[in-house]
């Protein structure tokens, strides 16, 4: 049973395709059933995350061992990376990779920063692996939101993801997906349905398709997982877990990791579903982009962001009406 997806036609012209998390952590893994499918029609897929892994960059670029060094924010890590202590998702993924699938894998992580040095690693990257389309992924929704919203979530890693890719239009194609709705708190799901239909209204909406169970993309991206998941010191992913979750048929407050443990959850059908965009309609309608193009670290972008919310008028607060 074959992943549907909608944006087949977009990417017939690729040879080169980045698959990119945009929002850190684990974001890349709500790409790999996507990254599975499209291995059997475009010639060359690569994998990238913005990464919250703190990499020693230093460390390994004085023994320049089992690491990819594009620059002193941008590496590439496989499966013979070796050990490292901590927080390191990219790097288990590429184990994965090689102990699961017996392919050799590597995930290109771009640490967090500011605007101007994500949008610098992205040209280098692209001249490295002569990209040619590129896809972002959001673990979540939060990626769509507009900047007048009640509640946004925590969507300044994807702002900074989106506003560096929106200077690649030397890039012909740029898309965005979104899958895990539902799964985030704090965030107005009425104004975020509101803006994809916006968007649909001009023709930035490209569809949406579902993982289900049978599904053999579906099974390799619920074993990578849980199999990076379950390594030492990897936190488990609230937004995979509860796709996972509502793939298997679980539906209102359950849990599959012990990290959400005493919160309340809603699991439901709307979880596996990705949404597509034209990346380009998604920026053309933001509110703040601007403001963070100039910025070079990541506190750079948390107090252009906290300027822009205390100087914003937001809609008016909205419910969906389902019950």
């Amino acid at each position: 049973m074959e992943l549907n997806l909608p944006i087949f036609d977009h990417l017939s012209s690729c040879q080169n395709l980045l698959i990119a998390g945009m929002g850190g952590g684990f974001d890349i893994f709500c790409g790999l059933p996507i990254y599975f499918e499209l291995q059997k029609r475009v010639p060359h897929v690569h994998l990238a995350n913005l990464s919250f892994s703190d990499l020693g960059v230093s460390y390994y670029i004085a023994r320049r061992e089992n690491i990819l060094i594009l620059s002193d924010t941008l590496v590439g890590v496989t499966a013979k990376t070796g050990v490292f202590r901590g927080y390191f998702p990219e790097l288990y993924l590429s184990q994965w990779f090689a102990e699961k699938k017996h392919e050799d894998v590597t995930v290109w992580c771009f640490h967090k920063t500011g605007v101007q040095p994500l949008l610098s690693n992205y040209r280098t990257l692209i001249e490295h692996l002569g990209i040619d389309g590129i896809l972002l992924i959001d673990g979540g929704v939060d990626s769509l939101v507009r900047g007048d919203e009640t509640e946004m979530a925590t969507f300044s890693e994807d702002a900074v993801s989106l506003c560096a890719l929106s200077q690649l239009i030397e890039i012909p194609t740029r898309l965005m997906a979104c899958i895990g709705l539902g799964a985030e708190r704090d965030i107005s799901y009425a104004h975020i349905l509101e803006n994809i239909a916006e968007l649909a209204a001009n023709n930035g909406f490209l569809g949406s398709s579902s993982l289900v169970k049978k599904m053999s993309v579906y099974q390799d991206y619920e074993d990578a997982v849980l199999y990076v998941q379950n390594k030492r010191d990897q936190e488990a992913s609230v937004i995979n877990s509860s796709i996972i979750s509502a793939v298997q048929g679980y539906y209102g407050d359950y849990h599959l990791t012990e990290k959400t443990k005493g919160s309340k959850l809603w699991i439901s059908p709307l979880m596996p579903i990705y949404w597509f965009f034209e990346l380009e309609s998604v920026v053309n309608r933001h509110l703040f982009l601007p403001q963070l193009l100039s910025t070079e670290t990541f506190s750079d972008v948390l107090a252009a962001v906290w300027t822009v919310l205390h100087h914003r008028q937001t809609r008016s607060p909205a419910r969906i009406p389902l019950s």
